[in-house]
C-alpha cells in the first residue's frame, strides 16, 4: 500500500526526502522507482531536498546511486549518468547489506515524550546547583551574563567569587557562552580536568565517568589536568606561554579529554551545528550503528530498547530525529524497514526483524 502523501512545507519536503533516501539505501521496489520519479518531477525543491538528504550518506555513495537511477533533469548533471543508470540495479543490491533508516524530523500523530527547552531563560544565583531530569533541557543566564545551556539528565554547580567563575559539570552535557571578563577566569571542571576560557563558547559532554567530549565553538580554551599546578590568570590572558601548563584548543576543534587531550580533530561549521542540534530539540545521526543510536536516544527518554536480532545492532543510521518522538521512531522502523516492535511495558520496547 502506498503510504506516501503530498507535503508542501519545507520541513515536510525534507522529511519526505529523508524517507526516500532511506528507501534507496535498502533498495527500491519497481513501483517505488516510478513513485520517486514522479515526486522528483513535481518541484525543484523536491530534487534539492533529496540531494541534501543524500549528502549525509556520501561515504556510501548514495549520491552516485541517485545520479544513476534518475535522468539528468532530476539530479545533478554529469556525463556519466546514463552509464550509471544502466548499472543501477546492480548497485542497489549492495545497499541492502548495509540497510539503515532515517529517523524523521516529524511524525504524523506522534506523541512527543519530551519536556521541551523553554525559550524563556532562568537565572542562576552566584552559588547554586542546577540540574535537569531525563528529557528536560534548561537555558540559564549566570550572574556574570554568561549563558549555560543544560542538556537532558545533567547536573552542574555554579560558584562565582570576586576572583573566579567556577563551574563543575557533575553529569551529562552543557554548552557555555562565556561573558568576557579577563579579571575572573571562567573554568569548568569535569572529571580529572578543567577547561578555562574567556570571551568564548564551548560544549562539554561526559562519555564515561571521567572522560568528556569537548567542542570549542568560539574563541579558545585551555585544557589542563586539575591535579597539576594551577594556571595563573596572568599566563592565561597575558602573553606568557601556557603550553607547559595545559593545551590550548581553538574554535572549530573537538577532542576527548581524560587527563590528557585525545582524538583532537577539526570540525566544519555544519559538523558543529549537528553536534549542538540538541539545543533545538533535535539529534543528528550520520551513519552510527543502531545500538549506538538507541543509546543516544535513551538519554532523552526513560524508554529502553531491546534488540532481539543481532543483525540489527550494526545497521547504520543517518538523519534527523526529534528528541522524545518515540512513536515517530517506531513508525519509521516499521514502515520503511520492516522492523517489528513490541511494547513490553510503558518503558520497554522490543525490536526484531519481521518474518
Amino acid at each position: 500500500m502506498n503510504n506516501i502523501r503530498q507535503f508542501s512545507s519545507k520541513e515536510d519536503i525534507q522529511e519526505h526526502a529523508c524517507l526516500w533516501v532511506s528507501r534507496l539505501d535498502r533498495g527500491l521496489r519497481d513501483e517505488e522507482l516510478v513513485e520517486l520519479d514522479s515526486w522528483l518531477s513535481e518541484s525543484n525543491a523536491h530534487r534539492q531536498s533529496l540531494i541534501e538528504a543524500a549528502s549525509l550518506w556520501d561515504d556510501m555513495s548514495v549520491l552516485n546511486e541517485l545520479s544513476g537511477l534518475f535522468p539528468e533533469s532530476h539530479m545533478r548533471k554529469s556525463d556519466g549518468n546514463r552509464a550509471k543508470r544502466q548499472n543501477a540495479s546492480q548497485h542497489r543490491g549492495k545497499w541492502s547489506i548495509a540497510a539503515a533508516f532515517l529517523v524523521m524530523t516529524l511524525a504524523i500523530g506522534a506523541i512527543v515524550q519530551q519536556v521541551w527547552l523553554d525559550n524563556t531563560p532562568e537565572f542562576a544565583a552566584i552559588s547554586e546547583k542546577v540540574e535537569t531530569g531525563i528529557g528536560e533541557q534548561k537555558n540559564i543566564i549566570l550572574a556574570d551574563g554568561s549563558v549555560l545551556h543544560l542538556n537532558t539528565n545533567s547536573i552542574v554547580t555554579v560558584d562565582f567569587s570576586q576572583n573566579a567563575r567556577s563551574i563543575v559539570l557533575l553529569k551529562g552535557e552543557a554548552h557555555f557562552e562565556v561573558a568576557h571578563d579577563t579579571s575572573r577566569p571562567f573554568s569548568v571542571t569535569a572529571g580529572n580536568n578543567t577547561v578555562t576560557a574567556v570571551g568564548t563558547a564551548f560544549n562539554m559532554q561526559y562519555v564515561n565517568d571521567n572522560a568528556f567530549e569537548l567542542v570549542v565553538t568560539d574563541g579558545k580554551v585551555l585544557v589542563k589536568d586539575r591535579f597539576r599546578d594551577s594556571t595563573s590568570a596572568e599566563s592565561l590572558f597575558g602573553k606568557k606561554p601556557v603550553t607547559e601548563e595545559g593545551l590550548l584548543m581553538f574554535a572549530g576543534e573537538k577532542a576527548t579529554v581524560q587527563g590528557k587531550v585525545e582524538a583532537r580533530e577539526s570540525m566544519s561549521k555544519n559538523d558543529i551545528d549537528d553536534d549542538l542540534a540538541w539545543q533545538q530539540g533535535m539529534i543528528v545521526f550520520k551513519g552510527e550503528p543502531l545500538e549506538a543510536v538507541l543509546a543516544e536516544i535513551g538519554r532523552y527518554t526513560p524508554v529502553r530498547f531491546n534488540i532481539t536480532d543481532e543483525r540489527l545492532r550494526k545497521r547504520r543510521v543517518a538523519g534527523y530525529f526529534k528528541v522524545g518522538d518515540i512513536d515517530g521512531l517506531l513508525a519509521a522502523l516499521k514502515s520503511s524497514f520492516n522492523i517489528n516492535y513490541e511494547k513490553i511495558t510503558d518503558t520497554s520496547i522490543q525490536l526484531s526483524v519481521a518474518s
